[in-house]
């Protein structure tokens, strides 16, 4: 019994798959037969969108059209069907209400022509609406009954790669088009994801097509906060209801007979297009509506991070008479420097025009304005060539440039051409200007003198070009000692992909000294690539004897072994490795190999762990002599094994040891002069240094007169991270708009309190940060309009306190905490029918509390706290 239904079994499914090989023949083959000339197929005709958030269980919007359709079939013949489609009676309804209404659409016939069941050409009557038209693009797009394998087909999503299942199943993929202005977004990290499936399903017998379903679902999220985004689906479908005869046109060729057919419509694209609504807002007066919330005192917080959001998408349409209308007003002097932030990230003709025709790059009085508009443009993640051009144009014409100017500047051309280099629409080896940005770069490296290298240095870091790898590392066995400090900086910057053998080799020889003395931060930064280059068993090894060796400069061992520990902490197979080694070898496995014996750190914290990113907290403390020599806190969001830095703050210092009067160390200064400043890096675009002070006699005003005892702005910015605008084709025709936008209002405050009497100084550096993401993801026709917005904003903030006593031996106590916060997501939700004078809004609101915390740091630097404040 059991064999007879295996039999039967086999036998039914080889009967199935011929089955579907005839279907498959007759649809995509040369014998056509659907659809037979001289019938009118009538279909039930259903079409719906459906926004919502991410979050499950949440309520739906959207709408539901419903009517007849009637598929004329005029023509055919073994190759060609000349199809007349028209919809009768649709009704349109939404989704929280029961009720439908009468949809006002445009109600002409429209044709479509079919070359063995692909359709081959469209036609539209010429005065209908865009909505009209592109309804009736989403009606024929089922009509596209072509089941080759691995065939690609055109309808009204766009250009789809195609595989078919059989006959009863079409599988659509990778839809692009590029008709449609758009920024996308694509980071790993920052960047925002379109999740798409779209299937279509089909049934019918020899001559008749029983049902047609098309089906999609977008999923449309920031990558570092999932759920804020939206899910879309929509779905059309017809369903056979019966057939009539009618007269069948005689022709002897499907041109006559399409000619006859087709007479009052005109041939159109079945990619439906989009209906533009222009933007008739003013830029100044919207300006006047938020000008409050841009004051100074208001950056780092979320009221002047939205008040950006909401003048941006503003300005990308100001003309170039209102921007310069705003800037020369004497309303907005207090706010001025926010408006260069967000015309920097505007990115349009006008807005730059509008600029350069208010500054002058050799202006002095100019300097703070040039700079925020140049760090802006720098930071944007869709930087525009023409404005690069203009700008390195600019650059090589003027000569009387300011010094502060020129370096942010060529920073900021270095920083935009890694950005155009990063988006695979330019290279440096294809795009002339990204090569001259690179040329004008290594031509002023080479013909600058000492101190006036330094920027070029910086640049080549912004500018990550491969191609100066092999200057950089000539600089690191010929160059200056603060010049090679520079390379290091810029060869790490480029990442782990790009570090050859030969570098790690140079890496050894920097930090072990074997060749020549090198600067310390030369060898913190070179141990930081070995460390960071997956080591191997041996160097590992060599790292763990260098720690525990008789090196005179504790300070050095201390850092490379801070490093190793913060390795194992994140990487467990890391740590594995590390223990086998210690255990294995007798010199370092006992406590006094390894014990701390000095004030370096370097240490990972985690910030925050959510569903989608993480957040940790890198500082590494280099000491020399008591003093914080280079000190770097970073803040970088890991996902998936890739991580991104956000934000890096900088201090380096010299020249100081005098100050502290310890006999600690043997060591003598390398650098002459006093000097202390910081860096900052954002978005992986390094700024201009700030030097607080250079000469015992500038440190010395500072301390008698104490300027910087109050807290004091270091650096100010709003700065846009997340920057999206898109549109999605859907299959039934109908356009989503996507705009999400992630907007941060920076604000980096500091003071210091020093006494000569007492022999101590208190510091405190301030990071205050408001974020806000805003999205809206819409479905915008004359007859029927749904939208979801949603929100999400926090107000972290960090500090970092230094106290440092020299009185007797010197203490330095470091304390990194983070107070607590909250952050609020806010969703609305719009369905209106104007049609209909139908209008219902929905709204949302949660919050979380974020607990604050304070960071242990080590516990060399937790006796020394100890110490200080007993």
């Amino acid at each position: 019994m059991s064999s007879r239904i295996n039999l039967y079994l086999i036998y039914t499914t080889f009967c199935t798959l011929c089955s579907g090989f005839v279907l498959i023949s007759s649809a995509a083959g040369s014998n056509f037969k659907f659809f037979p000339a001289g019938e009118t197929s009538i279909y039930r005709w259903k079409s719906s969108v459906i926004l919502n958030e991410i979050e499950a269980n949440s309520r739906e919007i959207g709408f539901l059209l419903e009517g007849q359709l009637n598929v004329n079939s005029l023509w055919q013949n073994e190759e060609w069907t000349l199809l007349k489609l028209e919809v009768v009676e649709p009704k349109i309804q939404p989704k929280s209400n029961i009720a439908n209404s009468k949809l006002d659409l445009d109600k002409n016939p429209f044709i479509i022509v079919l070359k063995n069941g692909a359709i081959e050409r469209f036609f539209l009557p010429k005065q209908d609406k865009i909505a009209s038209k592109n309804l009736k693009r989403g009606i024929a797009s089922l009509f596209q009954l072509n089941f080759e394998p691995g065939a690609s087909e055109t309808d009204a999503s766009g250009h789809c790669n195609v595989s078919s299942h059989l006959i009863q199943r079409k599988t659509k993929s990778d839809c692009f088009y590029d008709d449609l202005e758009s920024l996308k977004h694509s980071d790993e990290i920052l960047g925002t994801k379109i999740l798409s499936e779209r299937i279509n399903e089909y049934t019918y017998d020899d001559k008749i097509v029983k049902t047609i379903t098309s089906k999609e679902r977008h999923e449309i999220f920031i990558e570092a906060k999932q759920q804020l985004g939206s899910i879309i689906k929509s779905e059309q479908i017809i369903i056979h209801q019966g057939t009539i005869t009618i007269t069948k046109m005689n022709a002897a060729t499907i041109e006559i007979a399409l000619s006859e057919a087709a007479k009052d419509l005109t041939e159109a694209s079945l990619i439906t297009e989009a209906d533009s609504k222009q933007n008739h807002k003013q830029f100044n007066k919207e300006v006047g509506l938020v000008r409050e919330h841009l004051r100074n005192q208001h950056l780092g917080s979320i009221k002047s991070a939205k008040a950006f959001l909401d003048l941006l998408s503003i300005a990308r349409t100001a003309s170039k008479d209102d921007i310069s209308k705003t800037l020369s007003s004497k309303k907005n002097k207090d706010v001025v420097l926010q408006l260069y932030d967000i015309l920097g990230y505007a990115q349009t003709q006008n807005s730059h025009k509008a600029v350069m025709k208010t500054l002058h790059l050799d202006s002095e009085e100019h300097t703070d304005q040039i700079e925020r508009y140049l760090w802006a443009l720098s930071f944007s993640t869709h930087p525009n060539i023409e404005i690069v051009e203009d700008l390195l144009n600019k650059f090589k014409k003027y000569s009387q440039i300011p010094a502060k100017v020129r370096d942010t500047l060529i920073l900021s051309l270095a920083s935009l051409a890694r950005t155009l280099a990063s988006s695979q629409k330019h290279d440096y080896q294809t795009s002339k200007v990204l090569r001259n940005i690179e040329e004008a770069i290594i031509n002023g490296l080479d013909y600058a003198k000492d101190i006036e290298r330094f920027v070029y240095l910086n640049a080549l870091k912004n500018l990550q070009s491969p191609s100066t790898i092999p200057k950089l590392m000539q600089i690191l066995q010929s160059g200056s000692l603060k010049e090679e400090v520079l390379a290091w900086r810029a060869l790490k910057a480029f990442g782990k992909k790009f570090w050859t053998t030969d570098l790690l080799k140079l890496a050894k020889k920097t930090l072990y000294q074997l060749d020549k003395a090198h600067d310390t931060s030369s060898r913190t930064l070179a141990a930081d690539l070995l460390l960071e280059s997956k080591p191997t068993e041996t160097t590992l090894q060599d790292l763990l004897y260098f720690a525990a060796s008789n090196e005179t400069n504790f300070e050095i061992k201390q850092y490379v072994f801070q490093s190793v520990k913060m390795m194992a902490d994140k990487y467990e197979l890391f740590n594995s490795k590390l223990q086998n080694i210690i255990k294995n070898s007798k010199k370092l496995n006992n406590y006094s190999a390894l014990a701390p014996r000095g004030l370096s750190t370097a240490l990972r914290r985690s910030i925050f762990k959510g569903a989608s990113v993480n957040g940790s907290l890198i500082s590494v403390q280099e000491i020399k002599a008591g003093i914080v020599k280079r000190g770097v806190v970073d803040v970088v969001l890991d996902k998936n094994g890739i991580s991104k830095e956000l934000f890096t703050l900088g201090i380096f210092a010299g020249g100081l040891s005098s100050f502290t009067s310890s006999s600690s160390t043997t060591e003598t200064e390398d650098e002459e002069n006093s000097i202390a400043g910081m860096e900052l890096t954002l978005m992986g675009t390094q700024i201009r240094p700030f030097v607080f002070f250079e000469g015992s006699g500038e440190l010395m005003g500072h301390v008698w007169s104490g300027t910087a005892s109050e807290i004091t702005p270091a650096f100010q910015a709003l700065i846009l991270v997340q920057d999206h605008e898109d549109y999605l084709r859907l299959g039934n025709g109908f356009l989503v708009q996507i705009n999400l936008k992630g907007a941060v209002s920076f604000d980096l405050s500091g003071k210091i309190e020093v006494s000569i009497w007492n022999r101590n100084a208190q510091s405190l550096i301030k990071k205050s940060v408001g974020y806000v993401t805003k999205g809206c993801i819409k479905v915008d026709t004359d007859f029927v309009k749904s939208q979801l917005e949603f929100e999400g904003s926090v107000e972290p903030k960090l500090n970092l306190e230094i106290d440092a006593d020299f009185s007797d031996n010197v203490k330095l106590c470091m304390r990194l905490s983070q107070p607590d916060s909250i952050f609020r997501h806010s969703i609305a939700k719009l369905e209106s029918i104007p049609t209909g004078k139908y209008e219902k809004k929905f709204a949302l609101n949660r919050k979380m509390d974020l607990p604050g915390s304070t960071y242990a740091l080590n516990r060399k630097n937790d006796l020394m706290c100890s110490e200080i404040f007993s």
